[in-house]
């Protein structure tokens, strides 16, 4: 069997995994199982916390997740990276103090330890999962270190990876060069924390870099025809396992780069290889058995935010929910945790805390996802930034009247009735003007001002809703797609002006409906 681990720092499990799936997995030694309904939050909850007892490890302040139930020594650079993002993903579901403290906690003491310099680790891909959890915390606690973190070894890596060798791409192993190949683990992720970088400091160099980056790696470790992802590519062709964990990485990079920019080829990309794995197991098993024992988070997140962010929650709930109750059902009841085998009960003896961190994605995500989705009905509708409301500036009723945040106090200059227009978009108009909130002159820009107008039915006077956590929403126009409603500047001020603004996640594009 091979697997995924590939440096010192990777806990090797080969052994302890034939154990398991053997001799324990044959004997009296597991859990009773608890076959009820997998779908809710309380679930999800109880998975989310049996994890963190089970695996982080916490003194005061300083917090780090252990390799395993029984090894308590702190994971190395890339696993405990690996790991806080699934705290991340809890986050994002269900804000709250607890787990801010938590993932505030484990981000500062992480890098205590490892500093903000990681060029000294020679994989490419090590430093990626470190960037994706770095870009996502400066997004959830605002922390602009982190943001500098990840921009440092986003660019250290591009730097030192990217060359015109077969063409170009970013190789995985440095120390290795050239009998390592240039893999998709050490491309796609590039491209999914590079477009967040992008997003939230409109830096257009690594867009730029995102593009080409997944250009490589799409003409070399992607089959456009069955929508297989390769591992790899070195100058004897394309090798390695068809697996879920490299597929996921493709779904996010290409839905990442649609969001931007609305290039349908990226789309077309996301969903075809979604298709091949989807169609090729029912139910993940270790992502793929011949690729270690993690990864299949990487589709179930992946998965999630192309549903989420494309109205296609319909057509993917079904696949992510029998994942989602596989993995209660053969839970082990003591911490709520299973290992990366959904297919079969989860051993009482020594589980990886990389090995187990599937079960807490795939709830996680699932649960974000089922939100998507608003009723028909008369909202005010509200800044999570902020707190304060979308606003017709001065009770104007005219035509071009500008949009703005304000304080809710009741005018109706401040309601907006939602109505669905079919296929997921809806129309919103003002209360009291009776006209449309709409993107100025059909704008797609970053930029671009909102105001009310005569309903039309033009696209930039529809609107789609994608649930992002805690009951808020990003506001999408349909001629604007990799955008979201937002406050100029984030700011906090009444009276400052709407807009939009490629989706970031930030707080300034998600917005809840409150009953008036």
């Amino acid at each position: 069997m091979k697997t995924k681990i590939h440096s010192s720092e990777k806990t090797t499990t080969i052994l302890s995994r034939a154990i398991t799936c053997g001799t324990l997995a044959l004997a009296a030694f597991l859990l009773p199982v608890n076959r009820a309904a997998a779908q809710n939050s309380a679930n999800a909850d109880a998975v989310y916390n049996g994890y963190i007892s089970a695996f982080v490890v916490q003194s005061g302040s300083n917090a780090f997740f252990a390799r395993s139930l029984t090894d308590r020594t702190s994971l190395g650079m890339w696993g405990s990276a690996y790991c806080i993002t699934a705290v991340e993903d809890a986050y994002d579901r269900t804000p709250n103090a607890a787990t801010l403290t938590l993932l505030t906690n484990l981000l500062n003491t992480w890098h205590g330890k490892h500093t903000s310099d990681l060029s000294g680790d020679s994989w490419n891909d090590d430093l990626a999962w470190a960037t994706i959890m770095l870009v996502r915390g400066y997004h959830i606690t605002g922390n602009t270190a982190w943001l500098n973190d990840a921009k440092q070894a986003w660019n250290a890596s591009y730097d030192r990876g990217w060359d015109s060798t077969y063409g170009g791409g970013i190789w995985e192993d440095m120390s290795r060069v050239p009998s390592a190949g240039k893999d998709g683990l050490s491309n796609w992720p590039f491209v999914i924390s590079g477009c967040l970088i992008y997003q939230y400091t409109g830096d257009s160099t690594y867009l730029t870099k995102c593009q080409a980056i997944y250009a490589w790696a799409r003409s070399h470790c992607f089959d456009t025809t069955s929508g297989r992802v390769w591992e790899g590519w070195n100058p004897s062709g394309q090798h390695g396992d068809d697996n879920a964990y490299n597929s996921g990485l493709l779904v996010n990079a290409a839905n990442s780069l649609y969001q931007i920019t609305g290039t349908a080829q990226y789309f077309n990309d996301a969903q075809l290889a979604a298709t091949h794995v989807i169609n090729k197991y029912a139910v993940l098993n270790e992502s793929h058995v011949a690729n270690g024992d993690f990864g299949g988070d990487q589709f179930y997140r992946g998965l999630s935010l192309f549903a989420r962010q494309n109205n296609l929650w319909s057509t993917y709930s079904p696949w992510l929910q029998a994942n989602c109750t596989a993995a209660w059902n053969n839970r082990r009841t003591d911490y709520n945790i299973t290992w990366n085998v959904f297919t079969s009960p989860t051993t009482t003896g020594n589980v990886d805390s990389q090995e187990a961190v599937g079960c807490v994605v795939v709830q996680a995500v699932t649960q974000a996802s089922s939100a998507a989705g608003v009723a028909n009905g008369t909202y005010k509708i509200v800044d999570r930034n902020s707190g304060l409301g979308v606003n017709v500036k001065g009770n104007n009723t005219a035509d071009g009247a500008i949009v703005q945040q304000y304080p809710y106090n009741g005018g109706a200059n401040e309601q907006w009735t939602v109505t669905g227009l079919g296929g997921g978009k809806y129309k919103i108009i003002g209360v009291q003007s009776g006209r449309a909130l709409e993107v100025l002159g059909s704008g797609t820009a970053n930029g671009t001002g909102i105001d009310i107008r005569t309903y039309s039915g033009a696209t930039n006077q529809q609107w789609s809703f994608t649930a992002t956590s805690g009951g808020y929403y990003r506001l999408t126009p349909a001629n604007a797609t990799g955008t979201g409603l937002d406050v100029q500047h984030s700011a906090t001020t009444s009276g400052t002006p709407l807009q939009i603004w490629s989706y970031n996640g930030g707080n300034s594009q998600q917005w809840s409906l409150q009953a008036p």
